[in-house]
């Protein structure tokens, strides 16, 4: 934060920015004020956010936040060294950063060597105050997990297993009395054997309760499905 002392009220002060790079875009309360690596313009008294932004398509184009507090109609020279950031990323990703109080980004984003205090928060996860020294060599900063244990998937659960197993077992087994059942049937319209019926009847109460069987433990595959999604 760049601040001086006031004494006057009816006056404007000269503002230099300049950058190390030429390819920039430099906004102040988020209008655009100028395109290039230096820029000159003139501001009344007051309170101002600048924001200085490497004009480039890559992903991990650079970035300064800065707050200029104008007290005295002076000079003011602002520069900023795109050459002199570094990365700051996290695990996980996403992360907001903020610097000075100022929401500046969120992770992955280069952070100026000139930097403050830097306060990381994301949802679900305890808040972090880091330095640019923790910075140095890419070192990848990990934040401490504190929201709820994710549930277990229950696809590769145990119990999914079992139950598609005993789905698939209890199918079968419907398919092979009903089959038997049928056979029977068929033999006693031959030879009109009342065992003959006896069996087909047994065997049809056999693969109507497999079946049945087999209806519920689907139902109890899907109910899962859906309460877990």
């Amino acid at each position: 934060m760049i601040s001086s002392n006031t004494y006057s009220q009816e006056c404007k002060a000269d503002i230099y920015i300049q950058c190390d790079i030429e390819n920039v875009n430099i906004m102040i309360d988020d209008s655009l004020y100028g395109v290039g690596k230096s820029f000159h313009t003139q501001l009344e008294l007051g309170k101002y956010f600048i924001r200085i932004l490497e004009n480039s398509g890559r992903w991990d184009a650079k970035s300064f936040s800065d707050t200029l507090i104008i007290n005295e109609c002076k000079k003011f020279d602002l520069n900023y060294k795109f050459q002199s950031e570094q990365l700051l990323n996290t695990d996980p990703q996403d992360v907001y950063v903020f610097m000075n109080d100022s929401l500046i980004g969120f992770t992955p984003l280069f952070i100026p060597q000139s930097s403050g205090r830097i306060l990381l928060k994301k949802a679900e996860y305890s808040d972090k105050n880091i330095s640019f020294s923790d910075l140095q060599n890419n070192q990848l900063i990990k934040l401490d997990y504190v929201g709820a244990e994710p549930k277990g998937n229950f696809v590769s659960s145990i119990w999914f297993k079992f139950l598609i197993g005993s789905a698939i077992a209890l199918g079968a087994t419907t398919a092979y009395y009903k089959l038997e059942a049928d056979e029977k049937y068929g033999e006693y319209q031959i030879t009109g054997d009342p065992e003959l019926l006896e069996e087909t009847d047994k065997y049809d109460i056999i693969s109507g309760v497999t079946f049945v069987a087999m209806q519920i433990n689907f139902g109890l595959i899907i109910y899962f499905l859906l309460t877990e999604y």
